[in-house]
């Protein structure tokens, strides 16, 4: 785990990394504000590993375009106003935003005994944990994976990423009500009507309906489209640990990359800086209503 304090305002870091087989990348944790809102990216590493790399049948180029493209950059401009945890693992590699058992079997020579596999809507599209296709007729593999991929991922990575996610809201539950933002970016053409902004409280599930309407209202007053649980409710983060009856509202935030950046060619274009204050303005929001609240 690596943590992170200073300002990022450098764009020239937005280039994908290629790391060493032994050297596994993990997340990145940002203390900067208040410990009740914390602040999940998920999709958004770009430290490939070599063997990864060597193993795929995809080009590096390729493998990018499952990343939520430089939404870590834009976390990571501004200080937040709460607690960052950021993957730098690729989705590609390995999706902590699934159940540890949306896994396809087909995928691996042998699984360790007593795994146990679910079949969903993620799985039969090749995005399960640990996916196997980057779009519809995009394998990432021609050879089948082995235990040892499957523990490198899931106990290297998958587990980790929970557990510092479920210690970091533990610590915001100890000092009242609490927020989860799950944030994410969408390809261009995700949506029918180009839609800026899709919030997912899994249809009102996963959190208190203020924090969607404050949210809403945050996005629409930059001059955003914004759309609610369409196409996007929430995946597995938003839904798992969205526990309003517990105090903790959790929102899934999609945010459509042509607002920001040049999705062919993967680098920021100038409106990033404007995005970046958006979601901080968020965050100073959510966290003000929760000091307000005092519960």
């Amino acid at each position: 785990m690596t943590q992170h304090n200073k300002k990022t305002t450098d764009t020239d870091n937005s280039k994908a990394i290629r790391v060493s087989a032994s050297d596994l990348p993990g997340f990145i944790v940002r203390h900067c504000g208040n410990s009740r809102v914390v602040i999940s990216s998920p999709h958004s590493g770009r430290h490939y590993p070599d063997d990864f790399l060597h193993t795929s049948c995809r080009t590096w180029p390729e493998l990018r375009q499952v990343e939520d493209g430089l939404l870590d950059i834009l976390l990571l401009r501004e200080p937040l106003d709460g607690v960052l945890i950021a993957a730098e693992f690729p989705r590609s590699f390995v999706d902590v935003n699934r159940h540890k058992d949306e896994l396809d079997p087909k995928m691996f020579a042998s699984l360790p005994e007593g795994i146990s596999t679910k079949e969903s809507r993620y799985t039969r599209s090749g995005l399960g944990v640990i996916p196997s296709h980057i779009g519809q007729h995009m394998p990432i593999y021609d050879s089948l994976l082995t235990e040892q991929d499957y523990h490198r991922r899931i106990e290297g990575c998958y587990h980790p990423y929970h557990r510092q996610l479920a210690a970091l809201l533990k610590t915001a539950q100890q000092h009242g009500s609490s927020v989860l933002l799950d944030i994410h970016s969408m390809p261009s053409d995700a949506s029918a009507k180009q839609t800026d902004i899709v919030i997912g409280d899994v249809h009102g599930q996963s959190a208190e309906p203020w924090l969607t309407h404050l949210a809403q209202d945050i996005f629409i007053k930059a001059g955003f489209d914004v759309r609610l649980n369409t196409p996007f409710a929430g995946g597995y983060i938003t839904q798992h640990y969205g526990r309003p009856d517990q105090g903790i509202s959790a929102i899934q935030i999609e945010i459509n990359r042509r607002l920001y950046m040049d999705e062919k060619h993967i680098r920021l274009r100038p409106p990033w800086v404007e995005m970046s204050k958006t979601l901080e303005q968020l965050t100073q929001a959510v966290s003000k209503t929760l000091n307000h609240s005092n519960t």
